[in-house]
């Protein structure tokens, strides 16, 4: 397998392939019914940034999708529409906010986005994404973003510096900025410009974000965990602000990298962000979701190819090497089928970023070879995923209150806020399983698929770290949303039994039959309050008596081990 140095010891696998639903993307890739007639074409995907050329540095996570040569290594034969007067396709042939809209169930005009501010952190400065903005905006006739709506700061919250990107950042500001305006229309954007792609400067932005009010702040870029300091996480810990952050697009520990670190990406294996994981998503012909499956466009069946060009991308992922497992995620009933022990394990949630199956993208900056196409473009990679993530909280109040907002999404874990991913995987084997699979492990180059350990020929009992499942998976998390009930604020619920017919002047007894929606999370506290100016009262069941009549209301207030509240009530007729 060929292999190709970049500085600071870290190498990139030469891999193109299209194992993972391949015949799917040929009806499916904007299925709809807006269409005449059909072109084929013979694409592949590329990443927009090349690798940082020093250890500390970090790549941006887009990846373009580009039409090649039939005989291109790893090139797809697509059939792609042919747009018409009435087509609301992409100019590129991608998604549009429309598609993203209908595929995750959300209304961008919300007027709820416009006490939001949604910071996106960057590298370099794009002097034209105001007016690529415009341009965006105008052929979709979305409100236009002026500088009312969009401010762009340096990364210490000055002026920005000069157009100064020659490394792709320029179109990973264009997908950012774009999604997020697709996404919350009504939401204030903050772009944040470090000054160089190091871990130092897009921490110190990330810090600015936060000085500056931000109420959500995406972050479309990673490196392996072991090249950031413990001053540049630090940056990313903004108890109250949802701070999102891409997986990655090569793998299962950066499978693509072969380079045997075994460690995911920075900062979305830290344990005070929400880590954003890709999918490739398909529409149905009315325009919505018609399936999801874990993004991999490489995959065993493409090992013959991958001595042939650059990979084709995946959504990142893997066990940290040692930030802790929040207890709301080690507390999944099948957390063992990960074998990250207690240690953290992207992803939390996923959204689209299969270049293939991308979103059209406005971007003139010519930022020079990594610039080739300017203009309309069609981008993906989980840099697509994090901004998506991060509006869609927006609209739906933010935060709101909760200090680490990841614990929101693992409340709604199960439920029908969200679709649940179950099909592909993010390592070597594409979920195929140690049977079909093999073990590539076996390689020496490093763990590549979670169907077998780092050493040894036994499969692994569980490999829910890099295959999707039923329910919570590495690859995806908790899954993708379905509308924004996974971001609304929850918390314990309880249905009190007892009596509701009571003589005044009778001790009566009652229970709070206590239910939590977080793994790993239990009723710690019970508060009764019996809406006749009596003592109030403490545990699961209680003890009162009614010195008045009349018809009143029982309300128990519950705090749970993650210090959230809910509560309960009956109404009781006291005679």
């Amino acid at each position: 397998m060929s292999t190709y140095q970049v500085g600071g010891g870290r190498r990139r696998s030469l891999a193109r392939t299209g194992a993972v639903s391949a015949a799917l993307l040929s009806v499916a890739l904007v299925a709809s019914p807006r269409t005449s007639s059909t072109r084929v074409v013979y694409e592949t995907a590329r990443p927009v940034c090349h690798l940082p050329r020093h250890r500390g540095f970090s790549a941006c996570l887009a990846f373009r999708r580009v039409i090649s040569r039939h005989s291109a290594p790893g090139a797809r034969r697509v059939i792609l529409p042919v747009k018409t007067g009435t087509d609301t396709i992409g100019p590129a042939g991608g998604l549009t906010p429309i598609d993203l809209a209908g595929a995750y169930g959300f209304n961008p005009a919300l007027a709820s986005g416009s006490t939001q501010t949604v910071a996106i952190v960057d590298a370099y400065n794009d002097p034209d994404l105001p007016a690529d903005l415009q341009t965006f905006d105008a052929k979709y006739g979305l409100p236009a973003c002026d500088s009312s709506c969009l401010t762009v700061v340096g990364e210490s919250g000055g002026s920005p510096a000069a157009g100064n990107d020659t490394s792709g950042w320029s179109v990973e500001q264009a997908l950012d900025v774009e999604t997020v305006h697709s996404v919350c229309e009504q939401c204030k954007i903050l772009l944040v410009q470090a000054n160089t792609d190091s871990n130092a400067d897009l921490a110190t932005a990330v810090n600015t974000a936060a000085g500056l009010n931000a109420t959500e702040i995406s972050n479309s870029y990673g490196s392996p965990e072991t090249e950031t300091s413990p001053s540049t996480t630090a940056a990313y810990n903004h108890p109250g602000i949802v701070i999102t952050a891409s997986t990655g697009d090569d793998g299962y520990y950066s499978f693509d990298d072969l380079d045997g670190t075994n460690q995911p990406d920075d900062p979305a294996s830290l344990n005070t962000v929400v880590a954003v994981g890709g999918t490739s998503l398909f529409l149905s012909q009315t325009g919505h979701r018609g399936s999801e499956l874990v993004w991999n466009d490489n995959g065993p069946q493409g090992f013959f190819e991958q001595a042939f060009g650059e990979s084709l991308g995946a959504t990142g992922g893997g066990c940290s090497t040692g930030t802790a497992a929040r207890p709301w995620q080690s507390g999944i009933a099948t957390w063992s089928d990960t074998a990250c022990g207690s240690h953290r394990l992207d992803a939390d949630i996923a959204a689209v970023a299969d270049p293939f199956t991308g979103f059209d993208v406005y971007s003139s900056f010519n930022c020079g070879s990594d610039c080739p196409v300017l203009g309309w473009q069609t981008l993906g990679g989980t840099s697509l995923a994090s901004p998506l993530i991060a509006a869609m909280f927006a609209l739906a109040g933010g935060s709101q209150g909760v200090s680490y907002p990841a614990l929101t999404l693992y409340g709604h874990l199960g439920t029908s806020a969200l679709f649940d991913v179950t099909s592909g995987g993010n390592g070597w084997c594409d979920g195929e399983g140690a049977v079909q699979c093999g073990d590539p492990n076996a390689l020496g180059v490093g763990i590549l698929d979670c169907d077998y350990p780092a050493s040894g020929s036994t499969p692994s009992a569980g490999d829910l770290a890099c295959d999707a499942a039923p329910g919570y998976d590495g690859p995806t998390g908790v899954g993708t949303p379905t509308g924004l009930g996974a971001f609304a604020k929850t918390g314990p619920s309880a249905r009190v039994t007892g009596p509701t017919k009571v003589k005044h002047g009778t001790k009566e007894t009652w229970t709070a039959k206590a239910l939590d929606p977080f793994p790993g999370g239990h009723v710690t506290s019970y508060s009764w309050n019996w809406g006749d100016g009596g003592q109030v009262s403490t545990g699961p069941s209680a003890t009162h008596v009614f010195a008045k009549a009349g018809t009143l209301t029982i309300d128990v207030t519950l705090t749970d081990s993650y210090n959230m509240t809910g509560s309960a009530t009956l109404k009781v007729l006291v005679k």
